[in-house]
């Protein structure tokens, strides 16, 4: 057991990096770019690139702090409000659009972190840009995701289900939004399509 957890974490660890890389690199090929250049044209499209890329990276490290991180007990809520603007921000700009329902009702922390989770696996899932909406009903928390290409793995669906973890950090990832949704009272469970996806969070 243990040496599952650790595999799951150093697993969870590997998405992380990989989330981060691109954008770190480019800040420090902006740095480069500073140091080398003496035209004033070039060194003003460096500092936009490290300002860019910076933020770029300051995002994906705050939506990940609130999805991954452990800050305070599991048992306070998390407010709807910060909620709402990580993930806003994590998804601002990119391919995909986000649409989240108008509420003020905070979170229990686990479920919370969970659904951050499954928007995340829900955005892999759409490599080509598309839509995703997050939707209360009486029961449930819907996850949609509709685009024009659906990748959805046996990884991913194999880490949502009883199973051993593929050693892939998509599969570790979806793991642990399961046993996140699990300890929050919900069942975790997938709907895909051809071209769309639902990830439904349902009450037990």
């Amino acid at each position: 057991m243990a040496s599952e957890t650790t595999d799951l974490v150093a697993l969870i660890c590997s998405r992380l990096c990989h989330d981060l890389a691109g954008s770190i690199g480019a800040v420090n090929n902006g740095v480069e770019l500073l140091a080398e250049e003496t035209d004033a044209a070039m060194r003003e499209e460096a500092i936009g690139l490290i300002a860019q890329s910076a933020s770029d990276a300051a995002r994906r490290l705050s939506f990940f702090r609130l999805a991954l991180g452990s800050s305070g007990s599991m048992t306070e809520p998390m407010a709807y409000t910060e909620f709402t603007r990580v993930a806003k921000a994590y998804f601002a700009g990119g391919k995909l659009s986000l649409l989240l329902p108008a509420t003020t009702e905070p979170l229990s922390k686990p479920l919370g972190k969970a659904l951050l989770l499954g928007l995340s696996l829900a955005a892999q899932a759409l490599p080509r840009g598309g839509s995703l909406s997050l939707v209360k009903d009486a029961r449930a928390w819907l996850i949609r995701a509709e685009g024009t290409t659906l990748r959805w793995t046996d990884d991913v669906a194999l880490g949502l289900g009883d199973g051993a973890v593929p050693a892939e950090p998509v599969a570790a990832i979806a793991r642990y939004a399961r046993d996140l949704a699990a300890s929050a009272g919900h069942r975790l469970q997938a709907e895909p399509g051809e071209t769309s996806l639902v990830l439904r969070f349902t009450a037990n």
